[in-house]
């Protein structure tokens, strides 16, 4: 009773009565497609907010001078990570029901690839800031490795909003 209610279900009757019994189904055709933008703005909200927070996190988080203020800073980037993966992670299933394991693998693939290589490049990165400050306690030191991801994660925030439809590819 409560859900048909909430769902706006107490309105069908007048509506057939109103504009005969077609007007169902065009009813829930709109609902369908209301439905379908709530659904992809959520996820595009969602990926959008995570990925943006934790990209703040992750450019502040060599200001931080203290032990406490950098797990403050790196947890805050996490949990927000995490609210990203509601956003992007269950598009797979969308966009290729079928195959949604196999997209996931070569995703899985290019993030393990990616996540190599940028192990190598922050030894780079921070060899290199040695030179400069002698020391990697200087903040200064830090502040490429924490701005490269951070800038990944808005790079990867304006591809999702850009592209992403929650359409069927594959059948």
């Amino acid at each position: 009773m409560y859900l048909g209610a909430a769902l706006g279900m107490w309105l069908l009757p007048a509506l057939v009565e109103f504009r005969g019994p077609e007007s169902v189904f065009i009813a829930e055709a709109l609902a369908g497609v209301v439905w379908s933008l709530l659904w992809i703005r959520t996820r595009k909200f969602l990926n959008t907010v995570g990925f943006l927070v934790a990209s703040a996190a992750l450019m502040a988080l060599p200001q931080f001078r203290t032990s406490n203020g950098v797990i403050l800073c790196s947890s805050v980037a996490l949990g927000f990570l995490a609210l990203g993966r509601a956003g992007f992670a269950v598009n797979h299933m969308d966009i290729a029901p079928r195959y949604a394991g196999i997209v996931m693998g070569v995703s899985n693939t290019a993030g393990t690839l990616a996540g190599i290589i940028g192990v190598d490049l922050t030894g780079k990165l921070l060899e290199a800031s040695k030179l400069i400050y002698s020391d990697l306690s200087h903040p200064e030191s830090w502040r490429v490795v924490f701005f490269i991801p951070g800038l990944l994660c808005i790079f990867s925030t304006v591809v999702f909003l850009l592209f992403s439809t929650g359409e069927r590819i594959f059948d």
